[in-house]
């Protein structure tokens, strides 16, 4: 099984930025951590990205022991950046858990210690913050709000792993309760969304779908639900 070792050299670089609410070159801090991915992530289907940026990018969220969730969005940030040019940072706008459920104490609650840092670190990315499922509903409202403000301008992907945390490396979760909203949202101003199947043989292989189009998910019952078809048939193909 590969063995991904965590990169601390890339996590550390990240708190100057914390520190001064600046941004992290994504670029940068992905091809680094790719580099260092040996055997590196095989990549299948990359034909099926279409000519213009402007597409959801969605994954299945693998993640085990010896192989982080950061090293796949990694792997698909360099994909993207390979295909689209690097003159324009980041190559892809990730949304990523970073406000998580209140911590219970018997009688009494306090917010979680991440809560502080983890919307710095998305900023310091470049991503779009998100509550953990259901703890905060106001929070990921509040950034969906941004992310349609700032849609017209937008000139790079937006990466969703639709089942959150819950997500791991060998099975596959329903999505999120408002991932079809969101998705459903974005198709109405002409974003398709890529299926990406996330995987192992023996290697890490990271497969790209055909763009599902933005009739089809607004017609869709559920287009998250669509999309994880979509993905599982990804999967059950690779090599």
């Amino acid at each position: 099984m590969i063995q991904y070792p965590v990169p601390w050299d890339q996590v550390y670089s990240l708190w100057p930025h914390i520190a001064k609410g600046t941004c992290r070159n994504v670029d940068d801090f992905s091809g680094k951590i790719v580099a260092k991915m040996i055997p590196g992530p095989v990549f299948e289907g990359l034909e099926h990205l279409p000519p213009s940026p402007r597409f959801l990018l969605v994954a299945n969220h693998y993640q085990r022991k010896g192989l982080w969730i950061v090293h796949v969005a990694s792997a698909l940030t360099q994909a993207v950046a390979d295909r689209y040019g690097r003159q324009i940072d980041p190559p892809v706008h990730w949304m990523v858990t970073a406000n998580w459920p209140r911590i219970q104490l018997g009688p009494w609650s306090m917010p979680s210690p991440g809560d502080i840092l983890l919307p710095k670190v998305a900023h310091a990315l470049s991503c779009f913050p998100v509550s953990f499922a259901g703890a905060n509903p106001a929070y990921t409202a509040a950034t969906i709000k941004r992310i349609l403000k700032a849609e017209p301008t937008l000139q790079r992907p937006i990466g969703i792993f639709p089942e959150g945390v819950a997500g791991a490396a060998g099975k596959l979760h329903p999505p999120l309760a408002g991932v079809d909203r969101f998705v459903a949202l974005m198709a109405k101003r002409g974003w398709p969304a890529v299926p990406v199947g996330v995987s192992e043989n023996g290697r890490f292989v990271i497969r790209f779908g055909a763009p599902v189009q933005p009739t089809e998910l607004g017609t869709a019952p559920d287009a998250a639900s669509l999309l994880m078809k979509r993905i599982a048939a990804l999967i059950s193909t690779s090599g």
